[in-house]
């Protein structure tokens, strides 16, 4: 059966907008009195949920943090969010070919909004789903079978695009076919191991990739 629904996951995939990511968590961590951490130590955190990453930086109650990580990153991550290479071709490319395509990522839909927005991309996506949107987050499969089933899709239909394990591991529980776009994000040992269908060096790759896939 031929892919028709393009689900993507959204920070190391199509934008980079760890500066703004590591803007509030230091922000966080501060407003409860812990230490402000390196840009390194934070970005490596970046596409697991925010509960895994702060028992490494600190004790402190996960609602206060989350609460003030949220009020930071209501501006600062949708303002320092830059496309990735090759994205904003690509994204528009596949629209244009006629493919249903959606966003689903571990960021609140309020904060992909405003990055959809910020580069005009609010158009290209058919749904945006968020962690606040879903009970358990990836690696859960939840995530991608809300957007399935709301998109009215099979999947076998579908084809799921990110660049963690996390991304990978809740595509293989459906099972539904995964590629994965190598970032600076996540560990790469990890994604290695969770043997995505696909990789790919940029997402300025995906289109020739689907094409082969659909026959084309």
């Amino acid at each position: 059966m031929p892919l028709r629904l393009l689900i993507f996951d959204l920070d190391g995939t199509l934008v980079d907008s760890s500066e703004g990511v590591v803007d509030a968590v230091n922000y966080s961590l501060v407003q409860v009195g812990a230490s402000p951490q390196s840009a390194p130590a934070i970005k490596r955190f970046i596409g697991d949920p925010l509960e895994v990453m702060y028992p490494h930086f600190t004790d402190a109650p996960f609602d206060v943090l989350h609460n003030h990580f949220q009020e930071r990153a209501r501006h600062s991550v949708s303002q320092q969010s830059i496309p990735l290479d090759g994205v904003d071709t690509c994204v528009r490319q596949l629209r244009a070919e006629g493919y249903a395509m959606a966003v689903a990522s571990t960021k609140i839909h309020a904060h992909i909004d405003s990055i959809l927005k910020k580069h005009d991309w609010q158009d290209l996506f058919d749904l945006i789903v968020g962690s606040d949107q879903v009970s358990r987050v990836k690696p859960d499969p939840e995530i991608f079978l809300k957007v399935i089933s709301e998109m009215n899709f099979h999947a076998d239909q579908s084809l799921v695009i990110g660049d963690t394990h996390n991304d990978v591991i809740a595509a293989r529980r459906i099972p539904v076919q995964v590629v994965a776009v190598d970032s600076d994000f996540g560990c790469p040992n990890l994604l290695e191991e969770s043997a995505p269908d696909y990789r790919i060096a940029s997402l300025s790759e995906l289109p020739a990739l689907i094409n082969q896939l659909n026959g084309k």
